[in-house]
């Protein structure tokens, strides 16, 4: 029982991050909730199934990415062929969301719709390793793994994403962090 309780805990903590990470991924909302289920039911049936895990959260993403890779390489026809580039990668997408409590209204809506054209300049991937970067704020080790390239490749993607940005929004860039 002691352990269906720590994967309560553990799944009431990260089952946010997850649904989010794996609708940004492009999946259909209820096919994550799935594929989050399944994660967790894997977990409740091995024996030792966390005895090894370093870094939960982390562990999570890794698991829910490869299960939805799973669940779309078994059924392409469930998501649609718009939805995959032609590298074959998923694509990336930030629904940017930011403090209503900071900002009056107007001005909120201003800055989100400048920072999703900022990102939709970017490649799916360029998006994809910002988000996991600063907002789910991995090392690029982690980053590496779970993008399957190489760290010197990782810290090449993000340079070059912080590179483009830098490019056509500079002056926005100045008024944000101002």
């Amino acid at each position: 029982m002691d352990k269906i309780k720590r994967l309560t805990n553990i799944y009431n903590q990260y089952v946010d991050d997850l649904f989010t990470y794996g609708t940004n991924l492009g999946f259909d909302k209820e096919i994550v909730k799935d594929s989050i289920h399944d994660v967790f039911v894997k977990m409740a049936l091995e024996d030792n199934a966390l005895s090894n895990v370093m870094n939960i959260k982390y562990y999570l993403l890794k698991s829910l990415k490869n299960r939805l890779l799973d669940i779309y390489k078994s059924d392409r026809k469930k998501i649609s062929l718009d939805k995959i580039n032609i590298d074959n990668e998923l694509q990336f997408n930030i629904d940017v969301n930011v403090e209503d409590l900071i900002i009056e209204e107007e001005d909120r809506i201003d800055i989100k719709q400048n920072i999703e054209n900022m990102l939709n300049i970017l490649t799916d991937r360029q998006r994809e390793i910002i988000y996991l970067r600063y907002v789910q704020e991995y090392s690029y080790e982690q980053i590496s793994e779970l993008l399957e390239i190489s760290v010197h490749g990782c810290r090449k993607l993000m340079s070059r994403a912080i590179s483009t940005l830098r490019e056509k929004f500079i002056y926005l860039m100045t008024i944000l962090i101002i």
